[in-house]
């Protein structure tokens, strides 16, 4: 009797779901009831495992974790994997979990994901959480555009090239810290590692080719960033607000690699629980 109450509990809180966009799966997990939910979004050649540190967050409330189309256990067509595809395919998702609003929480290239959400249902938008990710700066002039296209194409083809492999461990090994775990490594290399070529180097691509925001491109809804060293360069807490003006949070996490919400869990869920508590 204990165990099947408490099967039935779990039913009630966790169902893996399939919603559909453009023809493929785009594989997530929903846990509780209503029209308002907590999405997290995975980073680049990532899936929705790695946010198993905030269990505590999501197994208590509305919430939906998505595996982007061409990771985890979504279906991974031969297409281009756009800002534009991941954002509609995370509405597919909400449309199927019957979600109507979210707070968007984005982890790396998840983070641009959830700006373009916004741009494409703001409506849709309640919040959002920039979880040390990357946000597209404008150059100055033709000069500076030129000089980055000239620094960013070599990085950009050498997803296409034959030792790809490399490249993704080398960028990998950058994103650690003394706090990420030998256990976490592990997992994080095997995973990331794990994707396949053609959905790396477009989704890659698609990244760096997302247009950033223009002068007077403002939105004002509530929105938190917890960042580490590596990706606070200077002007980038400036620059959120200059988007966000409803920049309520914003954590600089020294000594934190790139997956700090696994580094830290018990940490990253208080802040976390703290900006959800003032929806």
């Amino acid at each position: 009797m204990r165990i099947w109450i408490a099967a039935l509990w779990f039913s009630t809180r966790l169902m893996a779901a399939d919603a559909t966009y453009d023809g493929s799966r785009v594989h997530y997990e929903s846990y509780g009831k209503g029209q308002e939910a907590v999405v997290f979004i995975h980073g680049w050649t990532c899936d929705l495992t790695f946010w198993r540190g905030q269990a505590p967050v999501y197994e208590k409330r509305r919430a939906l974790l998505v595996d982007l189309p061409g990771h985890g256990q979504s279906d991974k067509p031969e297409v281009a994997y756009t800002q534009e595809r991941f954002a509609r395919a995370i509405d597919a998702v909400m449309r199927d979990a019957k979600v109507d609003r979210a707070v968007l929480v984005g982890h790396s290239m998840g983070g641009p994901v959830a700006l373009t959400f916004l741009r494409l249902f703001p409506a849709k938008t309640k919040a959002l959480v920039m979880v040390d990710a990357y946000v597209p700066q404008a150059p100055k002039d033709d000069a500076e555009r030129a000089r980055q296209q000239a620094q960013m194409d070599p990085f950009l083809r050498s997803f296409n090239a034959p030792n790809y492999k490399e490249t993704v461990q080398k960028m990998i090994e950058g994103m650690f810290s003394e706090k990420t775990t030998p256990a976490q490594r592990e997992e994080i290399r095997t995973k990331m590692g794990a994707t396949p070529q053609q959905v790396l180097a477009s989704a890659m691509q698609g990244m760096f080719a997302l247009e950033a925001p223009k002068t007077g491109e403002t939105y004002g809804l509530p929105v938190m960033a917890i960042v580490a060293p590596t990706n606070a360069r200077p002007g980038y807490e400036a620059r959120l607000r200059t988007i966000f003006p409803n920049l309520r949070k914003f954590e600089l996490w020294e000594g934190s690699g790139h997956f700090l919400m696994m580094e830290s869990p018990d940490r990253f869920n208080r802040s976390l629980e703290e900006f959800l508590a003032g929806q």
